[in-house]
């Protein structure tokens, strides 16, 4: 016999412990063993404990049932190793290694667990053992030695009183071929350990249960995340791979759908429902073969629509839909274009039933384009959903970065980014400024324009030198302006306060004790290290801001703010606070060219009311469709190319194009309010 440092491997014969046969057993102590490695092809039986024996094993494993954990465990190993050969011995082991992998002392249950392998005796507990050994080489991240563990395992779990034993083992040879990289073998695996489960489900029931639906589990998410392409053609293509080929053909075809190869698409999807029928994966496929049925189905003379015509946002709504069907040429008798049909769905203001919308749209009414998005709470599902159906779709959202969802989603809208760089431009072009102040609101819509105006000034060389923000809900904003201007907290100007204590006493010697030392106000000026003020908020909250700056003497500077000034309640709120205030929009109501335009009188001669800024954007998003559509745009694809190169294309309020991400460009103005009304603001003649 030879001996190394490794572990010993062995190939046993299965006993049932009783009467030990007439045969030699080698005297051998355990300790002796744990440094040899021997090849032994049949290891003996056991013998049966001593009554002395049975006692010793009893006190030792009533120590650590009772608590008395570091001398229970010393007892039990000093009984392995003096009584090797006994049928305690395993016994002993097992109890201290299943003991250390409850207490997560990986390790220490690792050298337990090996010591029954060790054991010169055969054993009931071998398969167990291996079992125990790989889960905590896996905990130890040696994969290499946890998947032969497994395999010993497996190999020793014979009959069906080890049916669990080798299923487990089964799933730990499947997790360290995975952590090996070895992912197709563990996937043959994991359908082999389901296949298995399943079939001894009926005998052994929940615990085989839980065991097949962990391979599949474990078997989807391998095949989700850790698979390429070619990997997951060579499962869609093998029955090796059973239970997984309908989701790895799934996969295939929402790859080749996205490749815009829907004919080989829809022939995967069709392989799914036949290979799993009654699921619901097959019901995803199914779905989506007729989303591609209705993708070949197109009328290049409807429209869809989708828009909040109910509930709170139902004006809104039906202020877009009258733009619409104007720009589709309703009341345009006789002009090209005329006879559209306009497909309408509510969308209710609600994401899931706006998403479901889009569908409908193209699946029933072969939609060739979608318009909608108007509320930022169901454009990202609006637009998600047209991007997977390959349908133009037409927002009407500010929702940062919507148009980054796909190809197919364009933008026609007054962004936070467009009135910002508009403003900024201003500021820094044409006056001159470098030093910015943001004064906002702690919500979705002041938060996107704050950072939004902060970047432009960065990007322009320019410098941010306050940032205040504050409560939506807010009505007091007397500490909100001190924190901008540094006089809330008066001991971070401590020195300076005391220098011009100082100062003011000197100039003001007659004050009488009557009249008391000077307020904080009076000593400490605001400061206004800033040439403009941004304040992305609505006319009401401008309102009782504006007067307040100017009670607290923040002046020497001016305000800027967004298109929801452009508002008469803005100039009647702040009164002569507002003077001077700049703000920008895409339409200035009163302007001569827009109120004589062809648009605006046709709006009123057809409806009985002025249009707004969003019966333009509608009205400006129907008649390029029609223009587009007119010109021999009739499929979606044709479209899509046609919409994204647009051109110097006629609108409402003059020329406009469709420029880079999808997003429609046109000149937007900056106004501002001069004598207590808001008009269009005069460019400075020279800068500073």
């Amino acid at each position: 016999m030879s001996c190394s440092s490794g572990a010993i491997d062995t190939v046993v014969s299965r006993c049932r412990r009783g009467p030990a046969r007439r045969n030699l057993i080698l005297a051998v102590s355990l300790a002796l063993l744990v440094g040899c490695q021997s090849i032994v092809e049949r290891k003996q039986e056991a013998a049966p404990p001593s009554p002395a024996m049975e006692k010793e094993y009893q006190s030792a494993k009533a120590l650590l049932d009772k608590g008395a954990v570091a001398q229970g465990l010393e007892r039990l190993e000093k009984f392995a190793a003096a009584h090797p050969q006994s049928t305690l011995a395993d016994d002993a082991l097992m109890n201290v290694a299943q003991y250390h992998e409850r207490a997560g002392e990986a390790q220490e249950a690792l050298r337990a667990y090996t010591l029954i392998t060790q054991l010169p005796v055969a054993s009931n507990h071998e398969a167990d053992a291996h079992l125990g050994a790989g889960r905590q080489q896996m905990k130890l991240n040696r994969a290499e030695e946890a998947l032969r563990s497994a395999e010993k395992s497996a190999a020793l779990a014979s009959g069906p009183e080890r049916s669990i034993t080798r299923l487990e083992a089964l799933e730990l040879k499947s997790l360290a071929l995975s952590a090996l990289g070895r992912h197709l073998e563990a996937l043959e695996n994991l359908v082999r350990l389901a296949d298995d489960a399943d079939a001894e489900s009926v005998r052994l029931g929940t615990s085989a249960q839980r065991l097949r639906d962990r391979a599949r589990v474990l078997a989807q998410e391998i095949l989700d995340a850790k698979l390429s392409d070619s990997d997951v053609k060579s499962i869609a293509d093998s029955s090796r791979y059973g239970f997984l080929r309908p989701s790895a053909k799934f996969r295939i075809g929402l790859v080749l759908a996205d490749q815009r190869k829907l004919s080989a698409a829809k022939s995967m999807f069709e392989d799914v429902i036949s290979l799993a029928p009654k699921s619901e994966i097959a019901e995803r496929a199914q779905l989506l073969v007729t989303q591609i049925d209705a993708r070949s189905r197109v009328d290049s003379r409807t429209i869809g629509a989708v828009l909040p015509l109910s509930g709170r946002n139902a004006g809104v709504g039906y202020r877009a839909l009258r733009g619409l069907q104007l720009g589709l040429g309703a009341g345009l008798a006789g002009k090209a274009g005329s006879h559209f049909r306009l497909a309408i769905i509510d969308s209710e203001g609600n994401p899931d039933l706006a998403r479901r919308a889009v569908e409908r749209l193209v699946v029933e009414d072969n939609a060739l384009a979608i318009v909608g998005g108007l509320l930022s709470r169901t454009a990202t599902a609006e637009a998600t959903k047209a991007q997977e159906l390959g349908v133009p779709m037409l927002l009407m959202s500010q929702k940062s970065g919507i148009t980054e969802i796909g190809e197919f989603v364009f933008r026609n809208a007054l962004t936070s980014r467009q009135q910002t760089q508009t403003l900024v431009s201003y500021a820094m072009d044409q006056v001159g400024a470098k030093r910015f102040a943001i004064l906002y609101p702690n919500d979705s819509y002041g938060v996107e324009f704050a950072n939004s105006f902060w970047d432009e000034v960065l990007k322009r060389g320019g410098h941010v030198t306050a940032a205040q923000t504050y409560d939506p809900d807010e009505t007091d904003f007397r500490s909100v302006i001190q924190r901008l201007v540094a006089t809330y907290y008066m001991e971070d100007r401590a020195d300076e306060y005391r220098a011009r204590y100082r100062a003011f006493m000197d100039r003001n010697p007659k004050r009488s004790v009557r009249q008391g030392g000077p307020t904080y106000e009076e000593v400490l000026t605001p400061a206004v290290d800033f040439e403009f003020l941004f304040i992305p908020d609505t006319p009401k909250a401008a309102g009782q801001i504006l007067p307040m700056l100017a009670y607290y003497d923040v002046d020497n500077m001016r305000v800027l703010g967004t298109n929801v000034w452009n508002n008469p309640q803005f100039v009647q709120r702040s009164q002569k606070a507002a003077e001077g205030a700049v703000f920008v929009d895409g339409l200035m109501s009163e302007d001569k060219s827009f109120v004589s335009s062809e648009f605006f009188r046709s709006f009123r001669d057809f409806y009985g009311a002025d249009p707004g800024l969003i019966e333009t954007q509608a009205y400006d998003t129907g008649a390029l469709l029609r223009k587009l559509i007119s010109d021999g745009a009739s499929s979606r694809i044709s479209l899509q190319e046609q919409l994204s190169t647009a051109q110097n294309i006629t609108g409402s309020l003059g020329r406009f194009s469709i420029g880079a991400g999808r997003e429609f460009s046109r000149p937007i103005s900056i106004l501002t309010v001069k004598g207590g009304k808001i008009q269009p603001l005069e460019a400075p003649s020279s800068k500073r």
